[in-house]
């Protein structure tokens, strides 16, 4: 009888077991929730271990670019002021005086990569000019005196003729001589 009432023990504990397993299964479905919860906390927390290392690689980066640049100089020398002077201000016409067709248009193009304001081009009164020379129209006779520097011309072609109805700074009519200019000169060269 003993051994009977142990196998019916047994058989009870079996049946409790399986009742404590079946106890268990609705709560798996929680414990599918906190797995889900400890993945999305895990991509969060690698996003901002991510995050914070692309910080610190492109603050590398820009700093080993700031190291490129170079210092500049402490100071500009005179020479390097003259060299990147422009003259939006000064308004210039530049007149064919030589009858040589395409003139202006070839001292136009000088002149504007000289940062000159070119308003327009066209034939002068004759073509009887045998030399190049600057006109000053206006009272801003530094242009003037400009535009014969930057083309090479002496100072001395360089003259005062104001005529407010011109709406210029500065006349150039080139001359029989354009050949010889320095800045053509040098422009035939580039070509």
């Amino acid at each position: 009888m003993a051994a009977l009432i142990k196998g019916n023990n047994a058989k009870r504990q079996k049946r409790r077991a399986t009742q404590k397993n079946r106890k268990k299964r609705p709560a798996q479905s929680s414990d599918w929730f906190v797995n889900f919860l400890m993945l999305g906390l895990s991509v969060l927390v690698l996003s901002f271990v991510w995050s914070f290392w692309n910080r610190h690689s492109n603050n590398r980066l820009v700093a080993e670019e700031m190291s490129l640049i170079p210092d500049p100089p402490s100071m500009t020398s005179p020479e390097t002021l003259i060299a990147e002077k422009v003259y939006p201000d000064v308004t210039v016409e530049i007149l064919n005086g030589c009858g040589k067709s395409g003139m202006a248009a070839r001292f136009k193009d000088i002149l504007q990569e000289k940062s000159f304001d070119v308003q327009h081009t066209e034939n002068a009164d004759h073509f009887d000019y045998q030399e190049t020379i600057v006109l000053a129209r206006s009272d801003n006779t530094d242009g003037a005196f400009s535009v014969a520097e930057q083309l090479g011309l002496d100072p001395k072609r360089v003259k005062t003729e104001q005529d407010p109805t011109r709406r210029v700074d500065v006349t150039l009519i080139i001359g029989h001589d354009y050949p010889v200019v320095p800045a053509f000169v040098e422009d035939e060269e580039t070509l």
